[in-house]
């Protein structure tokens, strides 16, 4: 933005420092120079530098502040880890200095070594309040960053600010958090080359200890570091006041336990590893692979209790990586691990439940058990776990955990198991024989409510996929879904599948009602919060859906579904800043997935980036590796947007010959009229798309490219056929 000067103040003869804002300054910059000023003059703390005049000549703004010899806190962590007692010294002053802005109703936004300084008495002062965002009780300081938009420095930036959310002091509080850890260990909590790639584990992944890169650190200190960069803003400290006091405690020595108390250490979150399947055979994958899969099911009934899904916990099964490295990646407690084997009719289990932070090992066993006793073993490896971590019950969580499974036999379960196995990968072949193995299951056991679930579940993604004709794949679905439930309506996983497959075929008030019992049931089941988020983004519930599709993510965050599933909250939000920042993060997670690709360039196309918008849309049409539609139809509102409306029509005109393949939607071309303003004809092609019932119809209410025939007296009697209404 401009040039700092040291100067000497003739008048008072005393050294000055001089902030000149360069002339050629955008207004803009201009504002946000005056504006840190206003905010400069309003504070007064030591630990804050102080301004001495503002004024502008010859077109040139310039600050007068309090020069401060002793350099930048950089500097010094750029040497090194500084010592335990400066770093307790400087962050409890730092800490008091924040609080006092805040208490005075500004939020930094922008705290790092690099706008600390240190005096010439040793001691910390804040720069820069350029960013600052005034707080309740701020009045009379102009709002320069429009609401939503990300500012500050990355790498110092908490979870909830890199999405522009971040509006009260728990923000700094983590920002302060990550310069403690810099000056405790001499690194960043988080390192990585690209943006995209440091963004994620910011928000997605733990940070390693303190203690465990330098172990002189004081377990206190260690403690505080991690409450502070918690990724949950409710979880933090509550004011930077009371993180300046724990951090004089531990200095002089008097902490006696208090913020080993204080702090959350208790275990909140698990991943089941694959469990390793000893005995070397590939045909007993199935077994162990189910094994896994039960102890993760009856672990997620619980409310207080995050278990990551099987999904992302499979990602695992052959890793290299330590259990902490693992931990660390899927910000977990704790990881439960072992082996199973099979020989003959006898199952050998060895598991494992180490604590994460420290490697202790809080609990393992060996059980030897006949395989006619499968099931309980399951429940009673669920339960000891359980009674491991002390984590809470509810009463009726107390009841399901110690109640005795549906006596199935061992030809049935072993059917079942092999079913979820071979339609785990997703594939073509392997559905199908998920669908052979669920009904052998149930010719041997018809009353068998797990088998009926899981048939359901394939028959739904045979559905969702075009592996089957969608409507007769659908009906099967919820008819095999709706037996589940009648049999066992305590099973929560059956009224998850139900809720699913409504929520695709269009039923989205009776899935919504299915898939919310299932969450109450289950409240770990990743997918049923997916499709509850996507259930309520079609009726425009924005506020309710987001909360979901992060809970998603948080459950299952190797999934890339789940990530596109936030971004689009955003986005049909009309929030297309932080739905750019969301599709990034899932392309994060597989970079080879088309889709998020095309809806990038579907948000960048949406501001105005119509550049950014044809790159994004080449990376994903290279991606698919066919000339598909949908690519097409994107490209088409691309060029509708920026005024190529020649270009747009020409290839609406191809889309609509190409009709006769039965390959391009009716919901596609109705909503590239509409974005041509071609008022009727879109009309007219959405009755086309309802009597096909396209599935894009499901955004009939949301879409932004609909806008352009939104206030025509037809388009709210046609939500309203659809069942889109409240």
């Amino acid at each position: 933005m401009g040039q700092v000067w040291k100067a000497h103040d003739a008048n008072l003869d005393r050294d000055v420092a001089i902030k000149l804002l360069h002339r050629a300054g955008d207004e803009e910059s201009r504002a946000r120079f005056r504006r840190e000023a206003l905010v400069l003059s309003r504070l007064s703390h030591p630990g804050v530098a102080t301004i001495l005049d503002f004024d502008s000549r010859e077109g040139c703004d310039f600050l007068v502040m309090e020069y401060v010899p002793g350099g930048s806190l950089a500097s010094r962590v750029a040497q090194g880890p500084l010592p335990v007692e400066m770093v307790l010294r400087y962050g409890a002053a730092i800490a008091e200095a924040l609080d006092s802005a805040h208490h005075s109703g500004f939020l930094h936004r922008d705290l790092k070594p690099a706008n600390v300084v240190i005096s010439a008495h040793d001691h910390p002062k804040i720069l820069d309040f350029g960013i600052a965002l005034f707080l309740s009780g701020a009045e009379g300081v102009p709002r320069i960053t429009q609401e939503g938009m990300a500012v500050g420095s990355v790498p110092y930036m908490s979870p909830e600010q890199l999405f522009g959310e971040a509006d009260d002091a728990r923000a700094d509080i983590y920002s302060f958090g990550v310069m403690l850890f810099e000056m405790a260990t001499g690194r960043l909590p988080f390192i990585k080359e690209r943006p995209e790639a440091l963004m994620f584990a910011i928000i997605n992944s733990a940070a390693p200890s303190a203690r465990s890169l330098r172990p002189e650190i004081p377990v206190d200190l260690d403690r505080i570091i991690e409450d502070c960069i918690r990724k949950d803003p409710s979880q933090r400290p509550a004011s930077a006041a009371k993180v300046a006091a724990q951090l004089r405690r531990v200095l002089e020595g008097s902490t006696s336990g208090e913020i080993q108390q204080e702090s959350r250490s208790a275990i909140q979150a698990i991943v089941v590893l694959p469990l390793r399947n000893v005995s070397n055979d590939p045909a007993q994958e199935y077994f162990v692979g189910g094994m896994t899969e039960a102890i993760i099911s009856d672990l997620s009934r619980i409310k207080a209790l995050r278990v990551i899904s099987r999904t992302s916990a499979m990602k695992y099964r052959d890793t290299t990586l330590s259990l902490p490295e693992v931990a660390r990646e899927l910000n977990v407690d704790a990881v439960l691990e072992g082996s199973a084997l099979l020989i003959g009719n006898r199952v050998r289990v060895n598991v494992q439940l180490v604590r994460a932070r420290d490697e202790e090992t809080l609990w393992s066993d060996r059980y030897d058990r006949n395989i006619d006793d499968v099931l309980l073993l399951q429940s009673e490896l669920a339960e000891t776990v359980v009674k491991a971590i002390a984590v809470q019950l509810t009463p009726s969580e107390a009841l399901n955990l110690s109640a005795t499974p549906q006596e199935i036999s061992r030809e049935a379960y072993d059917e079942f198991l092999r079913s979820r196995y071979s339609s785990s990968g997703g594939s073509r072949e392997g559905v199908e024989l998920g669908v052979r193995h669920a009904k052998r299951a149930l010719e041997l056991a018809p009353d068998f409510a797990l088998a009926w679930s899981g048939l359901a579940d394939c028959y739904m993604i045979q559905a969702a996929r075009g592996m089957a004709p969608p409507a007769i794949a659908a009906a099967d679905s919820i008819a095999a879904a709706r037996r589940a439930v009648a049999l066992d309506p305590s099973l929560g996983d059956a009224h998850a599948s139900l809720g699913c497959i409504l929520v695709f075929t269009g039923h989205l008030h009776e899935g919504i009602e299915s898939l919310r019992k299932g969450l109450t049931l289950n409240p770990g089941h990743a997918m049923a919060h997916n499709l509850l988020a996507r259930a309520h983004i079609s009726l425009g519930k924005h506020a309710d859906s987001l909360p979901l599709a992060q809970k998603a993510v948080t459950l299952d965050p190797l999934t890339v579904l789940h990530h596109t599933t936030v971004a689009d909250c955003y986005y049909f939000a009309r929030e297309y800043e932080k739905s750019i920042l969301a599709y990034r993060l899932a392309i994060e997670v597989d970079s080879r997935f088309d889709a998020a690709h095309f809806d990038l360039g579907r948000a960048f196309e949406a501001l105005g980036r119509f550049d950014d918008a044809r790159k994004a849309w080449n990376e994903g049409r290279r991606l698919s590796g066919l000339q598909l539609t949908s690519t097409s139809f994107a490209l088409a509102h691309i060029e509708a947007a920026s005024g190529n409306d020649v270009e747009a029509r020409k290839i609406l005109t191809e889309l609509t010959a190409a009709r006769s393949s039965g390959m391009v939607s009716a919901w596609g071309i109705a909503a590239l009229h509409a974005s041509l303003g071609d008022v009727d004809d879109a009309f007219r092609w959405l009755d086309t798309a309802v009597e096909e019932h396209a599935s894009g119809l499901t955004t009939l209410r949301v879409h932004p490219r609909l806008d352009p025939i939104r206030h025509d007296a037809r388009y709210w009697p046609l939500v309203r056929q659809l069942g889109l209404a409240d």
